[in-house]
C-alpha cells in the first residue's frame, strides 16, 4: 500500500512542476524513478517512455507502465492519477479565471515568462533520454539527422520517425540501409 501512496505522491510531484507540458519533467522523473526509488533501470525507464511515445494518446501514458512495473494494475493507476489529476484540477481552476472577459494579467505575464523555460527544460529532457541510448555511430547521426530535419521544418515529425524507426530496423538486421 506504501509504494501506491509513493507512486502517487511522485508523480502528483512531477505534474505539477511540469512547467510547459509533462516532458519537460522527464529528467527528473528518471532521476526519481531510476536513482532515488531504484523502481526500473535506465534502460528500462528508456523503454517505457519510447512505448508511450509509439502509442496513440497523450504522450504521458508511459506513467502507467512504469506504475504497473513497479505494482501492478493498482501501480499504473496510481502513477496515472497522481500525474493526471493534480494539473487536470489546477487547469480547471486556471480555465475559469482566464475565461472571462479580462483575464487576470498576472496570467498573461506568466505565459510570456514560461517560453525560455519551456524550451530549456525541453532540451534536458532530450538530453536526458538521449545519454546512454546513443551508442554508435549510426545512432548519433540518426539522432542528428532527426533534430535537423523536424528544426528546420523540412519533415513533420512523423515521417522523420517513420524513416529513423526503418534505418534502425534495417540497421539490426543486418542489412544494408
Amino acid at each position: 500500500m506504501i509504494v501506491l501512496v509513493e507512486l502517487f505522491l511522485t508523480f502528483a510531484y512531477l505534474a505539477l512542476i511540469s512547467i510547459g507540458g509533462a516532458m519537460t519533467v522527464v529528467p527528473e522523473m528518471e532521476r526519481l524513478v531510476v536513482t532515488v526509488h531504484h523502481w526500473q533501470s535506465h534502460q528500462a525507464f528508456i523503454e517505457a517512455y519510447a512505448l508511450g511515445q509509439f502509442a496513440p494518446g497523450p504522450n504521458m501514458l508511459f506513467v502507467f507502465v512504469i506504475g504497473r512495473q513497479v505494482a501492478g494494475w493498482p501501480g499504473a493507476m496510481a502513477a496515472g492519477l497522481g500525474m493526471f489529476a493534480p494539473t487536470s484540477l489546477l487547469l480547471a481552476g486556471v480555465a475559469w479565471l482566464s475565461g472571462r472577459p479580462q483575464p487576470p494579467g498576472w496570467i498573461m505575464r506568466l505565459q510570456t515568462v514560461m517560453h525560455p523555460i519551456t524550451i530549456g527544460l525541453m532540451a534536458a529532457a532530450g538530453w536526458t533520454l538521449g545519454v546512454g541510448s546513443i551508442q554508435d555511430g549510426l545512432l548519433v547521426g540518426i539522432a542528428v539527422a532527426a533534430a535537423l530535419l523536424t528544426a528546420t521544418r523540412r519533415l513533420a515529425p512523423a515521417p522523420v520517425v517513420l524513416g529513423a524507426g526503418l534505418i534502425g530496423a534495417l540497421a539490426a538486421w543486418g542489412l544494408p540501409s
